[in-house]
């Protein structure tokens, strides 16, 4: 039954298991394409997304300016730092 894709409560009722967990440790283990089936049923619920041309600009252009501000705050930590007395 689970392999043809019932849902597992109905499984667990009609075989008389008083929880779902019985179920499915007994016969998930048996039948493990019926967990394979359930993760790509999920995958399919997710569409993939593409990034557009803009999405991948305004990324850029985030990293851009994030290296720059690290670049800036270094340069400024370095100016701040006391020079050895000879």
């Amino acid at each position: 039954m689970l392999a043809a894709g019932i849902d597992v409560k109905i499984v667990s009722d009609t075989l008389g298991h008083s929880d779902t967990r019985i179920t499915r440790d007994i016969y998930q283990s048996v039948l493990p394409q019926v967990g394979k089936n359930a993760a790509e049923a999920s995958a399919k619920l997710v569409p993939l997304q593409r990034k557009t041309e803009a999405e991948e600009a305004a990324r850029k252009a985030a990293k851009k300016a994030k290296d720059k501000a690290k670049a800036e705050a270094r340069t400024k930590r370095k100016g701040k730092r006391k020079k050895p007395k000879k």
